[in-house]
């Protein structure tokens, strides 16, 4: 009696049959023959891509903003306030407003907090307000809610207001 030994792992199967994909290729180009055309034309247009990535990618992120067009560097710690946060919810403040626009007495809780800058430039002072501490988010030329103080000027320090003939300088 004959023993046969076979090692794990051997190959007992028949080998399979390999697929010939050439002439399904071919084939496909008889009937397509434009695609001679676009496959290397669209490879070609992948290769430049990835290179000026490589090349000039580092620069995207490097660059500072431009001032015309206001594009920011998403990873840079620079934020931009709009104006137009201008609503007061503190009820003296509201009732002195309504009684005289003009009064002195509105101002008498406002805190000028400090200022953002945009990238285009414009600044926008944000004053603290009542009792209610309302922060107002206000540009050049807008007022404190409905009132007739006007922001006329923003600097580091201070902010001027103007109502009629009448000044207030708010420090921080």
């Amino acid at each position: 009696m004959a023993l046969e030994l076979t090692r794990k792992g051997g190959n007992n199967k028949e080998p399979k049959p390999q697929i010939n994909i050439l002439p399904k290729i071919e084939e496909f180009f008889q009937k397509n023959p434009i695609m001679k055309i676009v496959i290397p034309v669209i490879g070609f247009l992948i290769i430049v891509a990835i290179f000026l990535l490589i090349v000039f990618g580092d620069k995207v992120l490097t660059e500072k903003p431009d001032a015309s067009t206001g594009v920011q560097n998403p990873n840079s710690n620079v934020i931009e306030v709009l104006p137009g946060g201008n609503d007061i919810t503190d009820e003296k403040v509201l009732e002195i407003i309504n009684k005289n626009p003009l009064s002195a007495d509105i101002l008498s809780t406002a805190k000028y907090t400090g200022y953002a800058s945009g990238s285009s430039g414009l600044k926008t002072a944000l004053i603290e307000i009542g009792s209610q501490k309302d922060i107002l988010v206000l540009s050049i030329g807008e007022t404190v809610g409905e009132s007739s103080w006007e922001i006329i000027e923003i600097n580091e320090d201070y902010v001027l207001l103007k109502a009629g003939n009448a000044t207030k300088k708010l420090t921080k």
